[in-house]
């Protein structure tokens, strides 16, 4: 039985795509800062499965004792870690598109330093047996810079470029790397954008595409959904003059 460790894994897609790594049979860990919701995800999924191979870790991976330990856990007590989702985020929109620099400071701890936090210990432990497989969780927001999103978006690019990147060097490792960018998810975060989201898909939509993509795929970039994906990735080629443009145009800001 193989083991995916999802960081993020109470609710939203972490919680969706534990749930269909279950159903195929995988160990599945998952973790969150918050125990009781962790739990409650838990015993969500073996209530309806067969397979209760279903562990929590709790674990806030903006600290790196906390992950770290997390990981060697896992290891020692449970099993190798197949396949790392580092898939946790904080979220907190700039409506007001005030510079507040307290905000830039809490996503920068969690959605970039955690994320290293947990592929610091990842990269120690897979590589010393030469094996396994880190997916990063970003967003399409991380493509060019968009109105309201300065400190998301910027963690987000971040991730794409840092993902790019540990793919050259990781994969002398032995450890494959691939890029998950999802469109409008329900969930808790996107619950509080007060603009509309085309296209926004249900978790379970999400996970699926994980899932399929991780799995049966030999693809780095996994984006969904396709079509309102494709345009977003055609803006990346637009001259910043026709860009500003269009988002003006759009957004009204």
């Amino acid at each position: 039985m193989k083991t995916i460790f999802i960081t993020g894994g109470s609710t939203g897609i972490g919680a969706a795509t534990a749930r269909k790594f279950n159903q195929n049979n995988w160990r599945i860990i998952i973790s969150s800062r918050n125990n009781k919701i962790l739990n409650q995800t838990k015993k969500s999924i073996i209530d309806n499965s067969t397979n209760k191979e279903v562990y929590t870790i709790p674990c806030d991976i903006s600290k790196r004792d906390e992950i770290h330990k997390a990981v060697k856990d896992i290891e020692k007590n449970i099993a190798h870690i197949d396949l790392a989702l580092l898939n946790a985020a904080a979220y907190s929109p700039n409506k007001s598109q005030q510079f507040d620099i307290q905000n830039y400071n809490l996503l920068i701890d969690v959605n970039l330093k955690g994320t290293l936090n947990c592929i610091e210990i990842l990269q120690k432990q897979m590589g010393a047996r030469k094996k396994g497989h880190i997916a990063i969780v970003s967003s399409p927001v991380g493509y060019r810079g968009l109105p309201t999103a300065g400190a998301y978006g910027m963690t987000k690019a971040g991730l794409i470029n840092l993902a790019e990147s540990l793919y050259f060097d990781f994969k002398k490792l032995g450890i494959r790397i691939s890029l998950i960018n999802p469109g409008f998810i329900e969930s808790a975060s996107t619950n509080k954008n007060s603009f509309p989201m085309p296209f926004i898909k249900p978790a379970s939509f999400a996970a699926e595409k994980i899932f399929n993509g991780l799995t049966k795929t030999k693809r780095f970039e996994i984006n969904f959904p396709f079509f309102f994906l494709t345009i977003l990735k055609l803006t990346r080629i637009l001259p910043y003059r026709i860009y500003f443009y269009v988002i003006n145009k759009i957004t009204g800001l």
